[in-house]
This record gives structure tokens, sequence and C-alpha cells, in this order.
């Protein structure tokens, strides 16, 4: 693809100087943004509509305002700020700044929708607010964030997976964010776990995400309700089948329901052969579970167990099962830690 020369990367450098990184978190809905001194896991974040569906423009527009916002409410001036780093929903190129695909950004053509392929994106961003912009993964983002303050210290290898519609991952390695040559490696969600299983939305068969992802645990459970008429999933279902979601199921499990407490029962399973399958390959010494999803009762219980049953002993008995801490500030706390690592790479 051309890409015009207003939207060729700027050789923008980050002010070595400067007290502050902004991190950004660009999702389907909004865009939110912080000034944030290194070490700080606590942003005070101001928020836009991202306007996902109005198409590359005007996205971009959104973040340059956010960030803008951002920097006003802060009451600092841009000379204060080091970079700004960016957390994106999809596949963006960390060198060229260059988003391959975003299922959730895109634009409307007619009834159509046309999500961003081979989009730029850091460049024209960059160029508008006359600052270095660094943009990772989102899931990447909120991996490099969970690391970087972990009260532990000495962790160098982690793994994180995040729960949601979709699965997120990450992956930390040697002390060093894991990314591919292009910006779309640890796509966790998407390696196969079950051999020709269900159907992904990717289009592959068997994915992580087929049997955990929030549309999984839905139909999880409609098909064990017709094993139990007596399970109290009936109840909520029959008052709002709209809303019928995987909250609804955790709260069900905590009163007792043997049928809600089997979906994650059954959940846990098939997340633990993920984790299993991730900590053969990186050998970590933590494994993050993030996400509001992993707030189910018995969930990571489960996956554990399964986990242990399907890892190498020796590479998994050092490795440890945690919750996340950042919680939905984990895309605006990685990404001002893309900035503070591209400095110290630099310095």
């Amino acid at each position: 693809m051309h890409i015009p020369e207003r939207d060729i990367p700027m050789d923008l450098k980050p002010n070595l100087g400067a007290p502050y990184a902004i991190g950004v978190d660009l999702g389907g809905q909004n865009v939110r943004a912080a000034v944030m001194r290194r070490g700080d896991s606590k942003p005070a974040t101001v928020s836009l509509p991202s306007e996902a569906k109005d198409g590359a423009d005007r996205v971009r527009t959104r973040v340059v305002e956010v960030v803008k916002k951002a920097i006003a409410e802060a009451g600092v001036k841009s000379s204060d700020i080091a970079a700004v780093g960016i957390a994106v929903a999809g596949h963006i190129d960390p060198v060229t700044g260059v988003i391959h695909w975003s299922p959730n950004f895109g634009r409307m053509d007619g009834s159509v929708f046309k999500m961003f392929l081979e989009e730029p994106f850091t460049g024209p961003v960059a160029h508008e607010l006359g600052l270095a912009v660094y943009a990772a993964n989102d899931a990447n983002a909120a991996v490099l964030g969970e690391w970087k303050h972990m009260e532990e210290e000495g962790v160098t290898d982690i793994v994180m997976f995040t729960l949601g519609t979709g699965i997120g991952g990450g992956v930390v390695s040697g002390g060093r964010l894991v990314t591919g040559s292009t910006g779309g490696a640890v796509e966790i969600g998407h390696h196969v776990i079950v051999a020709g299983g269900r159907m992904c939305g990717c289009g592959t068969l068997g994915c992580l995400e087929a049997y955990c992802g929030t549309d999984a645990i839905i139909e999880r459970a409609l098909r064990m309700m017709e094993r139990n008429l007596e399970s109290s999933l009936w109840k909520r279902i029959e008052e709002d089948k709209i809303g019928f979601k995987p909250l609804i199921i955790s709260e069900e499990a905590e009163k007792g329901d043997a049928t809600a407490l089997a979906v994650w029962e059954e959940t846990g399973y098939y997340l633990g052969i993920g984790m299993g399958n991730a900590v053969n390959l990186f050998n970590p010494q933590h494994v993050i579970i993030g996400g509001q999803i992993r707030k189910a009762i018995g969930l990571i219980e489960a996956a554990e167990r399964s986990m242990r049953r399907h890892l190498v002993h020796s590479i998994g008995r050092t490795c440890s099962v945690v919750e996340a801490r950042l919680g939905n500030d984990a895309g605006v706390v990685g990404g001002a830690e893309l900035v503070w690592q591209a400095i110290d790479m630099q310095t």
C-alpha cells in the first residue's frame, strides 16, 4: 500500500529530560489518556468517545484531542512530555506505526462495516502533536504495565491472559516484551487447543477463544441448562434474555447453582490447556489472569488444575497463577510504560 508522504512516521525523538509520559488506551468505545510519571500505577484519566466506526481520520483526531485534553487537565506543558504511548486494539506494527488490521475500528460503507487494514497511525498522530509516539497491541501493552508494576522483585518472565469478549494475551520473556517481527506476536486467544474444534471468529477451528470467550461461555451455559431444568439460570434468562451474560452465570455460581458452577469448571478446563501450552513454551515465573471474567467463582482454580495436567512438571513447578492488579487502567499504564521502555533503550 502506498503511504502518502504526510503519513510516513515522523522522525521525532522522545524528550529524554521530560518528567512525564502520556499513556493512551484506544478502545472500540472510548479513548482514555493520562499524564503519568515513571512508576505511576493509578492514572488520573480523561476520556472521549473513540468514534471507532467513523473512519481512520476521525479516530486519529480523537486520539490527538484526548492527549491534548490530558495535558490541559494535568496543568503541564507539551515540553514536559517525554512522548506518548498508545495501546491499540488490533495488530499494529511498533516500528512503522501502521495498523495492519483492527476489528474494532473502520468505517461504514452503506450497511457494511469495513475495518482498518494497513492504516497509518502513529506517524499522523505524532505530526499533529509534535511529540514522539509509540504504540503496541493493547494486550501487549497491558502485560508490560502489569510486569512493570509487580510488587515482587526479580520477575523477568510472565505470560498474561485477558478474558473478555475475546481472549487477549502477552508475554514478557527475559525482561523484554515479546512483539514479534511486525508487532503481531502472542495472539494467545488464537492458538489451537482442540484440533478441528469449534469455529472461531478468526476463521480457524479450535482456538482458545472459541472455548473461553464470552460467546462460548454463554453457549456452554445454555447447553448445560438443557440438562438441568431446575437451574436458577432459567429464571435469570427469562427475566432478561438479551442481558444474559457471564456476570449472571457468575452471580448464580456464587449462590451455589450446580449448572453455573459446572460452566466455570468446564471453561477453566479449556483455559488451563492454553495456560499449560504457554508455560511449556515460555517457562514463565507467573501466569497472570486479567479481565472481569476472571472473578467468576471457581474459574481460576479450575484453570490452574487443568494447567497443571497439561504442562511439563519440571517447567511448571516454579510457575504460579496470579490475578492482574491494574484492572481497567492496564492499557493506559502500559501505554506510558512503552514510553519509558523506549527511553531506557536510548539511554
